[in-house]
Order: structure tokens, then sequence, then C-alpha cells
């Protein structure tokens, strides 16, 4: 085999290893929050991450996002039987930087039994770090609730980072 063949797989096998480690960060995040694990939570981000969400307003910093986790109402969600979910996200990765969109969505219970409560677009921003993980460093979601701004995250999907 030549060199040029090995180059090629290893860099296919790294930007594999790279798509499964940016799944595992996406996904584990809502494990944690639904485990109101802050810590996990926490992990998934930079330290000077942001999570906006539409209809709530940004979360700045490592610690308010892990603070979700203390939140009453999110508490009381959790509670009452809820799960946060995430689509298998379409990741686009330049280098050090990656962006993956997906849907979002929050499971919850009430007396009907289970239905989506929240349906978001979201778009994360991740870097890679030192150790080779990777983190969010920007996290978007728009609620899919008839707003343009849902649909039009959405439809940014083959962006890459900027």
């Amino acid at each position: 085999m030549e060199n040029g063949s090995i180059s090629s797989i290893e860099a296919r096998l790294r930007r594999l290893e790279d798509q499964l480690a940016i799944y595992q960060v996406i996904n584990g995040y809502g494990y944690a929050v639904d485990g109101m694990n802050a810590a996990a939570v926490g992990s998934c981000y930079v330290e000077d991450g942001i999570y906006a969400v539409g209809d709530m307003g940004a979360f700045e910093g490592r610690e308010r996002i892990e603070a979700i986790t203390r939140d009453p109402g999110h508490v009381a969600y959790v509670k009452a039987g809820c799960a946060h979910m995430s689509t298998v996200p379409h990741v686009v990765i330049d280098a050090d930087q990656a962006v993956a969109t997906c849907h979002t969505m929050v499971a919850m219970h009430g007396d009907d039994g289970f239905f989506i409560g929240r349906l978001s677009a979201s778009r994360l921003q991740l870097a890679r770090q030192s150790d080779g993980g990777w983190k969010i460093v920007h996290r978007q979601n728009y609620m899919l609730d008839g707003d343009p701004a849902g649909p039009a995250l959405l439809g940014r999907l083959k962006e890459g980072p900027k």
C-alpha cells in the first residue's frame, strides 16, 4: 500500500472518530441534564460556552449552563418525567472546528401519557480540545413553532464553521 493510501485511510478514520465523538457530546448533554448531573452537563461545553435558547435567552459560561440542572422548572420537569433528546446530527468538520445541525426535543409525561413538550432546531459549534476531544462552544436552539428562525437554521446544515 502506498503512503498516500495510508494517509487517506488515517484521515478518514480520524474524521469518523471525530464525528462519533461529536455525536457523544451532543447526545450526552440530554442524558446528563435529565440525570441532573451538573458536572456532566458542564463537561459538554468549553469554559465560556454559550447555550442560546430562542424563547428563553442565553445561558453564558459553563457554570451557568451547569446551573440548568438546579433550576426549579427543570427539576419539576425531571420529577414529572421528561427526556431531552437529539436526532442524529448532520456534522461538518473543518480541521479543529465543527458544526452540527439537528432537531432536539423534550418528551414529557402528562396525565394522558407522553407528549413532545418542546421541539427545536439546533445548531452547535464545537471545537477540538487539546486532549483531542470535542466541546460545544455555542449552541443555538429555535423552537419549531412557526417562527421562520428554526427552519432557516436547519437550512444551514451544509455551512461549515466560520
